[in-house]
């Protein structure tokens, strides 16, 4: 399975010790140049672009956008996604493969989390490891892997930045996207390298009531809609064993 890491140019140093860690693990990985947000005009930037995002964050928005698009472009089956500052587990394509082979429908699935995972189990894994679809935000994408379906469907739903890209694959349930995440995580982020990326979307909002009347009212949405997706997903794979075992 095709492994990209997502780099800026001059950020030689952070290519050479993510390599030498991929390489530690028996795993090879081509670079993807990074969308240097600060360098692009806002006229060409896709039309509806959020304009109170960051240079950085649309910047990291459009790289993921790229390796969509290559993942279409090359028609690979399976690719997966790491930033450049991520510490692997030696279990990550172990995880990646069985999970493939599973024969779910699944647009993506993320390998890291920077948040407390809370949601519905799917499937789990000969090591333990559960696919849980989230019902709470995990944040970050430091790893994922995405299908060749997967990277047209996230084409079609989420080419235009309107939110840090983390945020918008936090909301994949409002697009009917299947993108469960792996627990426990096995990408995760090296603390001992700072990020690239400045500045946060909403952070400063201010709290009122009417908003917070909305995020309940969408937690409790999110909470049935996930849970329909799940129970959606555990048929199929039922079906799929019973049908093996026929055989």
């Amino acid at each position: 399975m095709k492994i990209f890491v997502i780099n800026l140019e001059r950020a030689a140093d952070r290519r050479v010790v993510i390599l030498q860690h991929l390489q530690s693990l028996g795993l090879e990985a081509e670079i993807l140049p990074a969308v240097v947000g600060a360098l692009l005009d806002p006229a060409d930037l896709p039309p509806g672009t959020d304009p109170r995002l960051s240079p950085g964050e649309i910047g990291c928005y459009l790289s993921h956008v790229r390796f969509w698009e290559v993942v279409v472009e090359r028609q690979l089956d399976h690719a997966i996604f790491l930033e450049d500052d991520v510490l692997c587990s030696p279990t990550m394509m172990g995880v990646a493969e069985e999970t493939v082979a599973l024969g779910l429908p699944l647009d993506a699935v993320r390998l890291s989390a920077l948040k407390p995972i809370r949601g519905q189990t799917i499937a789990t894994l000969s090591g333990g490891q559960k696919l849980i679809l989230p019902t709470k935000n995990p944040s970050g994408t430091q790893g994922y892997m995405v299908s060749l379906d997967g990277a047209r469907r996230l084409l079609r739903a989420l080419s235009v930045p309107k939110l840090p890209i983390d945020s918008a694959l936090d909301a994949y349930w409002k697009q009917g996207l299947r993108i469960p995440l792996v627990s426990p995580s096995v990408v995760e982020e090296d603390a001992t390298i700072p990020s690239s990326i400045a500045g946060r979307f909403g952070k400063n909002e201010p709290k009122t009531l009417g908003r917070h009347l909305a995020r309940v009212a969408e937690a409790e949405k999110r909470k049935l809609t996930v849970f329909l997706m799940a129970r959606n997903l555990r048929a199929k794979l039922r079906r799929k064993i019973r049908g093996n075992a026929a055989k």
